[in-house]
């Protein structure tokens, strides 16, 4: 929809976003002069982009504090009413934000190390200073999710593809430390597959994989996000394929079991045309070069890659997206939000809450409907509500769209 020019040419955002190996030179040139690319999406206001390498290629980013100015429907547009998921307030924070970009702990290692007790070895696994609070590895693929202000919708297209999320997630990422380590080095991003880019995808991906190394008994590990497309039996366990890549990931059954205890609403969701499943994969090499997962985050996702915390919001996020209103999807960072809506609309003259209820008759989940109910009723704000098991969807009333963006 929108153009962004660079090395003295124009060219659309959505094909720099999917095919960033088609621009290497030029983004190289400009890079060096004048240094930045511009963003056309404000008509005779050009803004500047941030033109930043991550892995082999060269990818655009917002200008830092001005995404505020682009146009709504621009990838790079940030809503100023809309908090950042992270703050830099707290030092012990598992992901913090700072004027470099994020500063992310995880709980999983990154790197261990083999001791020798005896005749047995055992792997050690580094950790940084305790001091600090860790993150899980849904906890930041969430972050990045929103940080790249992936969870919002701005009404102007009806539908949004991985090469999109890509692109914005990479702007997010290409400067964070995660574990100590440059993101660039450490996490790989799934581009989405082009036959005609299949030898540069191909070669990006094995330079981030021969990374992953066994050496003197320290083991580097990886981190991969990806869209999920099928977890199959295998002889020894299970494989898990992303959708974006022929590989395979190779996992054991416990670790399948317990990604389907713990991430039930994504698993369950597998196949399922109207949803997908966003994966975060840690992973190890192993002697014979297959790809080991050591463990996972599954993040349920609309069909327009918006995540959600069931099937049932799935369903509204959809018919929200092909209505083509403009909303958000909140999602929770703090144990400080004491209202956390499903949806909240931004067209309707008045930001509006959208709630979906699925779990009807279990105790605490009415005793918190009720008390946002009442929390709304105190400040004035105005809801819909689905109850799953009384209406179909189609019946929901929703406000009428109004002009005017609500503040």
């Amino acid at each position: 929809m929108f153009n962004v020019s660079f090395d003295g040419g124009t060219f659309p955002l959505s094909d720099v976003q999917e095919n960033p190996a088609r621009y290497m030179r030029r983004l190289e040139r400009a890079k060096i002069t004048p240094g930045y690319a511009t963003c056309e999406c404000g008509g005779a206001a050009s803004l500047q982009l941030v033109i930043r390498r991550y892995g082999s290629l060269l990818h655009l980013a917002g200008w830092p504090d001005d995404g505020h100015r682009h146009d709504r429907a621009c990838s790079f547009f940030k809503d100023p009413n809309v908090a950042p998921s992270v703050r830099g307030g707290d030092s012990k924070a598992a992901i913090l934000s700072t004027p470099t970009g994020l500063n992310v702990k995880l709980d999983a290692a990154l790197t261990t190390r083999e001791t020798t007790i005896g005749s047995r070895g055992s792997a050690t696994e580094t950790r940084s200073r305790p001091s600090r609070r860790s993150a899980s590895l849904l906890a930041f693929l969430q972050t990045l999710w929103v940080e790249a202000a992936l969870n919002q919708w701005t009404g102007t297209a009806s539908s949004r593809h991985w090469g999109q999320c890509n692109g914005q997630v990479l702007a997010e990422a290409g400067t964070a430390l995660i574990n100590g380590a440059d993101a660039q080095n450490v996490l790989h991003i799934m581009r989405r597959f082009d036959e005609a880019d299949r030898v540069a995808i191909n070669a990006e991906f094995d330079a981030f994989i021969a990374r992953l190394t066994t050496e003197k008994g320290t083991t580097r590990r990886g981190l991969i996000i990806g869209e999920v497309s099928e977890v199959a039996p295998t002889q020894y366990g299970h494989a898990v394929s992303l959708r974006q890549s022929a590989r395979r990931y190779y996992a054991s059954t416990s670790l399948i079991e317990h990604a389907a205890r713990t991430y039930g609403h994504a698993w369950r969701a597998l196949g399922e045309r109207s949803a997908r499943v966003v994966a975060l994969l840690l992973v190890e090499r192993t002697s014979k070069g297959h790809l080991k997962v050591i463990d996972l985050a599954a993040m349920l996702c609309s069909h327009a890659y918006l995540p959600c915390d069931s099937i049932h919001e799935v369903a509204m996020a959809n018919r929200l997206v092909t209505e083509r209103r403009d909303f958000v999807k909140p999602v929770r960072m703090s144990a400080e939000d004491d209202m956390l809506p499903d949806f909240v609309l931004r067209d309707a003259g008045v930001r509006t809450h959208i709630e979906v209820y699925g779990m009807n008759g279990v105790p605490a989940y009415e005793a918190r409907k009720e008390e946002m109910r009442a929390l709304r009723l105190a400040r004035g704000i105005p809801a819909v509500e689905w109850d799953v098991d009384r209406e179909p969807l189609t019946q929901v009333q929703l406000p009428p769209l109004r002009d005017a963006r609500a503040t």
